[in-house]
């Protein structure tokens, strides 16, 4: 419990920097994303010390060993997307990316009906990415067969 509302604090420290520091950059939309990101953040770390205030005498998981298995195949499906993005594109290979998490990490109690959505929300997602990154920021992704 300690840790976490160590590392909320610190991270509310951190966000606090970096958003006064957003004014050393020029123009009004190099701040915009940074920006957005840097509140995203904020919000989260104040969640995350709420969260850690509230849950104060819930039991905690220490004594669990790391899931090294889950973080190790994690870290290999980043490389496989990092490696495949220049060849398939951007937002089709994010779109394998998210189903591919979405079915390895939640397999159990996988039915059709859970697989669809997960599809649905895999392509919703991407179609997230579409808009902030070609629509609202107007930057080029990496370019590939498909997209």
């Amino acid at each position: 419990m300690k840790r976490d509302v160590l590392v909320s604090l610190v991270c509310l420290a951190a966000v606090i920097f970096f958003y006064y520091s957003l004014n050393w950059i020029d123009g009004d939309r190099a701040r915009q994303f940074p920006g957005v990101v840097l509140i995203i953040t904020g919000v989260l770390s104040l969640l995350l010390l709420v969260q850690t205030l509230v849950t104060k005498g819930v039991k905690s998981s220490a004594g669990k060993p790391f899931p090294w298995g889950r973080f190790l195949s994690l870290l290999a499906l980043i490389l496989v997307y990092f490696y495949i993005m220049e060849s398939l594109g951007f937002y089709f290979s994010a779109f394998l990316f998210f189903i591919a998490v979405t079915v390895i990490f939640g397999r159990v109690g996988l039915t059709v009906a859970k697989a669809a959505s997960r599809i649905g929300l895999s392509f919703a997602f991407t179609g997230v990415l579409y808009l902030l990154f070609s629509v609202i920021l107007k930057v080029q992704t990496p370019s590939g067969v498909l997209f």
